[in-house]
């Protein structure tokens, strides 16, 4: 299912919220389709291509 313009430009909004200020301690990647941005404070964003979407995943950090 292809998202909107909107949906893309909201979810970038929020993981740019989510990012704000954190110092990045390691770049991965994990396989041609999925690179890890890992934080100093262990939050990850994971960035991910499946078929021809690109999906953003933030996990971990202070509090979880």
């Amino acid at each position: 299912m292809q998202r909107s313009h909107q949906d893309l430009s909201d979810e970038a909004t929020r993981a740019t919220e989510m990012l704000r200020g954190k110092i990045v301690a390691r770049i991965a990647c994990h396989s041609e389709a999925e690179v890890l941005v890992e934080f100093t404070d262990g939050t990850r964003l994971f960035v991910d291509l499946s078929g021809s979407a690109l999906e953003l995943s933030v996990t971990g950090g202070p509090s979880d």
